[in-house]
């Protein structure tokens, strides 16, 4: 069966839907929340059966729809409000006499207000202006064509001019959001923003088509009246508006459960109107409309269970040829829940609440895209911490915990020495030395904004700011300026040749900044340049330690030695792949 009882309107950052289980207005709040109001309410015709007389109860259900319409306008209207707003004298004298009652009596007079403009502007003007074609001699048939179209020029010349303002823009997406939601309900279609986005924004029952319907009515009733005087004329408009806004309303209703060659006829002018009055939505939106539609019909989402949500995203990564589909599902959703795996596990069947479920679903889609699983979840596991990371910082890898380990071997439990952690990033070597070796100062050094910032925030999560400090300098420049004086210098620097950058995972290249990855062409020069000045700030016998590529172990080796370093050696991991050189200054 199919569904057309569903009505609605844009209102101030929101959608207003009609359905069978009440009036719901949706907003988006300034905090990014969707806030609903529901209303039980009943069809003034249905009030009173009296009013339901075909061809005339649709002057009730407008003036209804609009009492209706002004309610949810105010309520949308009240999340916007200033709260540093105090309400005038004349605010204060009025809701003291008045009461409870203002607002409704404010309510009343705003639509006397309406419908006295709207007489002004669509029935006296084009009449007036129509009277002028009198003298001419052509009938009063031709007349009231011609007033037709002076009022149809009016209406589309508003409805232009209003669509150019910012904020009647928005309220016309939220329009092109609620036609579109209907139209997918109507298609029996699960209400998704994914499946709202492939419906038209033109819909046949729109108030707008009404409007446009009203005209043309009015030229068949009107050419019944002959042309009388101007006040005649003004009496008897206002008089039929019941008629005409009545026999409009019932083509509305026929072209709802229409659809053939006849009734897309009469639609289509009204529909290349609504070009003006609705806009394309955003998804922010549209998820609005699809809130109060559901809210109209009283639709609940379907609470998923945790086994579920993770089988559900385990086959989206599946799909996108991610390779720890399983695992990364269940670590993103933990990050929602804030829940350990092991909870997770052992509560596969308890539900999820429908805001968590969307949130988890929007971290899928993320890495669906080859968003590293550790961006979305800000979280990296390295040498036993729990460090802090983001976009704009290298990942942490577990290959770099042996020059950790190395440099540790370096420094004995109780020794106090000064070290620096150059290219320095999350911070996770220098913050790793300073948790494990309680007697030892590091400096961390790097060039760019968001090292600076995670580096800090893992400063602080460790509780190491007495004894770490973040110094941001274009490699050693600052503390050469400072002649400062390190015993290990530290560093795991940009070492991918240029070329193969575009080699890499997509993980890697898309989202890794290629600042931490370019060594230039050779792979090399960040080492040539570190090595060359390390000897100004090492003190006697000072290390210098770095982490490399695979197949650098010889090239850094010879440069080290070319520039005064002894004892060097290199460190292989546990492929069996070069992976540090570390050796001392000889002074």
């Amino acid at each position: 069966m199919k569904r057309c009882d569903v009505g609605g309107q844009a209102v101030i950052e929101g959608v207003m839907m009609r359905g069978t289980k009440g009036l719901a207005t949706a907003v988006r709040t300034l905090k990014g929340n969707i806030e609903i109001k529901v209303e039980k309410i009943s069809a003034i015709t249905k009030k009173y059966p009296i009013l339901n007389i075909p061809f005339l109860r649709g002057f009730f259900v407008l003036f209804d729809s609009l009492k209706l319409g002004i309610n949810s306008l105010n309520y949308s209207a009240s999340f916007f409000e200033e709260e540093d707003d105090e309400p005038s004298k004349f605010e204060l004298w009025i809701t003291g006499k008045l009461g409870e009652k203002v607002n409704s009596i404010i309510m009343g007079l705003t639509l006397i207000f309406s419908f006295f403009i709207s007489i002004l502007l669509f029935i006296v003007l084009p009449t007036s202006i129509a009277s002028i074609f009198k003298e001419t001699g052509i009938s009063y048939i031709e007349l009231n064509f011609i007033e037709a179209i002076i009022r149809i020029i009016i209406l589309i010349g508003y409805m232009f001019i209003i669509s150019k303002l910012n904020d009647i823009y928005r309220v016309l997406q939220y329009h092109g959001a609620e036609h579109k939601t209907i139209f997918c309900y109507e298609a029996m279609e699960e209400l998704t923003v994914e499946n709202v986005k492939k419906h038209p924004r033109l819909h046949p029952r729109c108030g707008t088509n009404f409007l446009f319907l009203v005209m043309f009515v009015s030229i068949v009733v009107f050419s019944f009246t002959g042309w009388g005087s101007f006040v005649e004329r003004l009496i008897l408009r206002i008089i039929l508006i019941p008629v005409v806004t009545g026999f409009t309303y019932e083509i509305i209703k026929w072209l709802g459960k229409n659809n053939n060659s006849l009734s897309k006829i009469i639609a289509w002018p009204g529909m290349q109107l609504q070009l003006l009055t609705t806009k394309e939505p955003d998804d922010k939106q549209i998820e609005v409309a699809i809130a109060a539609l559901k809210a109209a019909e009283g639709i609940e989402d379907m609470k998923k269970s945790i086994g579920e949500l993770i089988n559900l995203g385990t086959n989206i990564l599946k799909d996108n040829n991610v390779d720890t589909a399983r695992l990364d599902a269940e670590l993103l959703l933990g990050k929602v829940l804030d829940k350990e795996r092991i909870y997770l596990i052992t509560h596969r069947e308890e539900s999820v609440i429908v805001s968590n479920e969307k949130e988890y679903l929007k971290l899928i889609d993320k890495r669906k895209d080859k968003m590293p699983v550790k961006y979305i979840l800000n979280e990296c596991e390295f040498m036993g911490l729990n460090l802090y990371i983001e976009e704009g910082v290298l990942i942490p890898r577990g290959d770099t915990e042996i020059l950790v380990e190395e440099v540790l071997n370096n420094i004995n439990e109780d020794e106090e020495k000064e070290i620096c952690d150059l290219c320095c990033g999350s911070g996770a070597i220098g913050i790793s030395l300073a948790y494990f070796r309680s007697k030892i100062n590091v400096d961390l050094i790097d060039y760019y904004e968001i090292p600076e910032k995670v580096t800090l925030i893992n400063i602080e999560r460790f509780n190491l700011k007495d004894r770490t400090s973040f110094i941001r300098s274009n490699l050693l420049e600052e503390v050469i300026l400072q002649e400062k004086q390190y015993d290990i210098l530290v560093s795991n620097p940009p070492y991918i040749e240029e070329d193969e950058i575009e080699e890499l995972m997509d993980d890697v290249k898309k989202y890794e900044p290629r600042t931490a990855l370019s060594g230039g062409k050779d792979g090399l020069y960040f080492y040539r340049e570190i090595v060359a000045k390390s000897s100004k700030i090492l003190k006697k016998d000072g290390i210098l330690a770095f982490e490399i590529g695979y197949n650098q172990g010889k090239s850094v080796k010879m440069i080290m030695e070319q520039f005064n370093f002894k004892e060097v050696k290199v460190i292989k991991d546990l492929a069996g792949l070069d992976r540090v050189v570390i050796g001392k200054l000889n002074n």
